[in-house]
């Protein structure tokens, strides 16, 4: 039972992850909101010059990526249904780590997408220890 409700908070986790995610991709590609204006500071630190291929990288990696995770975390039967969203996880992760590397500057939204990232990986670790109990 508890394996069970491992899987369906982490998919659930990655739905909804995956909603913010088109959601800010959308707003991104569109230049609406806070999106509207590209830092001119970042122009030389970065290989594009506006919010629209961050915004489909967005769409398409963390957006679809948690979907995908999600439909194998609620759906997948065996013990291997976390690993989805393991990657995409860590790859949200190390994007974070790279961001702060590369602009050298932390954000409020980068420290929260830390948190989210990490919630994330928790999830899948705690998955992992419920299939690893019942073995």
């Amino acid at each position: 039972m508890r394996q069970k409700m491992s899987k369906v908070l982490l998919g659930v986790y990655d739905l909804f992850l995956s909603l913010g995610a088109i959601y800010i991709g959308i707003m991104m590609v569109s230049g609406k909101g806070i999106f509207s204006e590209y830092p001119k500071e970042w122009l030389s630190k970065v290989p594009f010059d506006s919010w629209v291929i961050p915004g489909l990288v967005a769409i398409v990696v963390f957006g679809l990526g948690n979907i995908i995770a999600a439909i194998f975390s609620i759906g997948k039967k065996g013990n291997k249904s976390w690993y989805t969203s393991a990657i995409v996880g860590v790859i949200f992760f190390v994007s974070l780590v790279v961001q702060v590397l590369v602009l050298g500057e932390v954000y409020l939204a980068t420290a929260e997408f830390f948190v989210l990232s990490l919630i994330q990986l928790c999830l899948c670790g705690n998955v992992f220890l419920s299939y690893k109990k019942n073995q």
